[in-house]
């Protein structure tokens, strides 16, 4: 109890400090404690809701902001604004017809009032370019030092996790050990995520801007951490034994190598050679691939039956919300699926499960149809504003929209696989590129707009001179 105080006084501490020059400076700062700290880290108040460190930085901005006064950008638009009111409107709707309406009160406050919020000041907050790379490089330290952690999980058999009260543990062995050890794949790192998989999210969401900094970052102790972060982060997702998380980052490699016309480049085809010297010269590390893939394919094992979950999963819930008209519009309401559980026939054998390994199949089950409809018009029409914002600008400034889209996609992709959106800190990982890609879009645009008008006010002069002699 007394650590978790003095850790979250440490926050609020480091984020009034560095707001006394500027609100804007408090950024990077709030975006690093977001991403390092667990859930473990957090005050249980019963009856209510936990006090975690991702509550008391945005209680602490939100304090900040409203003592700073309004900001330089409060009157620009705020893009997605329609669709985030429909969308907490409907939440709300849902809420209230809930099956557990206190559960879903409180995810309705994590879920959708935290990211929203969080949106809202970034995008009124920021107006630098180099805030914004300041943001992007506290993330990647931040995920840097959670792959350290993942070296000691490996190397001294002991978790971070631990330093925390052992009732607050997130465990998966009846509460002996916060270390994740899975049969047929033994241990798996997690650091300071609720799961190895959903660290393996935020490392294939992190790798793309991690390769895009290095690109472009010119400080040379900057650049020494970088590339030691990427090292490490290249290590942890090995480590994670995850399969989406591998298959993301390959993909989000694959677009980064065709969008990206810099040093990108070089870095992806060196880092491709030395994947393939590993391989060569460590046959334990493509046996371990190779063993995970033939599990995956074998029905009969229970990895590869993790598959056969997923359909039964998606049939299961459909058949849930197709019961009622009004569960089909409003669902169950937020955070029931693992609070209650679905019965799912899985293997000819019908029990009721309380992981749900779909993000999407959340989304219909817990909203409705038009919930779905309406987060996942949300959030694609953030993906298009990055897309947007790459085809509008000209190179090399569109090249960091394009990390964002790249980046952005992968976490979609991710959200087939175990609770990512609601759960750990990559829900916020994906607020914080949206609002940077929003932000980013408005400042770029602006300044390109500037540039051609004065690139065009100088032709006119210097044509009326012309004119003249």
């Amino acid at each position: 109890m007394i650590l978790i105080l003095c850790m979250q006084f440490v926050i609020v501490l480091s984020l009034v400090v560095a707001a006394r020059r500027s609100l804007e400076n408090a950024l990077p700062v709030f975006c690093f404690f977001l991403v390092l700290m667990p859930l473990e880290a957090r005050l249980v108040i019963p009856g209510l809701f936990d006090f975690n460190t991702m509550r008391v930085s945005l209680l602490t901005l939100l304090s900040l902001y409203l003592y700073h006064g309004r900001q330089s950008s409060d009157d620009t638009p705020l893009p997605l604004k329609r669709l985030i009111f429909l969308h907490v409107s409907w939440a709300v709707c849902s809420t209230l017809y809930s099956l557990s309406v206190a559960t879903s009160a409180k995810q309705l406050i994590s879920q959708v009032i935290e990211y929203y919020l969080l949106y809202f000041f970034f995008v009124r907050i920021i107006t630098k370019v180099s805030t914004i790379y300041n943001i992007v490089f506290a993330m990647v330290m931040a995920i840097g030092i959670c792959s350290i952690f993942g070296v000691v999980e490996v190397y001294a058999r002991w978790s971070i996790l631990r330093i925390f009260p052992q009732n607050l543990w997130i465990t998966y062995n009846g509460g002996v050990d916060p270390l994740y050890i899975e049969w047929g794949r033994g241990l798996r790192i997690r650091s300071t995520f609720p799961h190895p998989i959903l660290f393996g999210d935020a490392l294939a969401m992190t790798i793309p801007l991690t390769l895009y900094l290095l690109s472009i970052w010119e400080r040379r102790r900057d650049r020494i951490l970088l590339w030691i972060s990427l090292v490490l982060m290249f290590w942890a997702i090995y480590k994670t034994s995850s399969r989406g998380p591998w298959i993301a980052t390959v993909l989000c490699g694959t677009l980064l190598f065709i969008m990206v016309h810099n040093r990108v480049r070089t870095y992806l085809l060196a880092i491709a050679l030395m994947a393939a010297t590993v391989l060569l010269v460590r046959p334990g590390v493509w046996a371990t691939i190779a063993g995970l893939y033939h599990a995956s394919t074998d029905a009969s094992s229970p990895v590869g039956s993790s598959y056969l979950y997923r359909d039964a999963l998606n049939n299961a819930v459909k058949t849930a919300v197709d019961k009622e008209p009004g569960r089909a519009l409003l669902g169950y309401g937020l955070g029931t699926f693992r609070e209650l559980g679905l019965e799912i026939n899985f293997l000819n054998t019908v029990q009721r499960w309380y992981t749900c390994d779909d993000n999407w199949a959340v989304f219909l089950y817990e909203t409705g149809y038009i919930g779905l409809f309406l987060i996942a018009s949300l959030l694609f029409a953030a993906l298009w504003i990055a897309f947007r914002t790459y085809w509008q600008l000209p190179p090399p400034e569109s090249y960091f929209s394009a990390v964002i889209f790249i980046s952005l996609s992968g976490f979609y992709f991710l959200l087939l696989s175990v609770a990512g959106y609601s759960w750990g800190q990559q829900g916020y990982m994906a607020w914080i590129l949206i609002s940077i890609s929003v932000s980013y879009s408005r400042i770029a645009l602006q300044g390109d707009a500037e540039q051609a008008e004065d690139e065009t006010t100088g032709e006119m002069e210097e044509q009326y001179e012309l004119h003249l002699a």
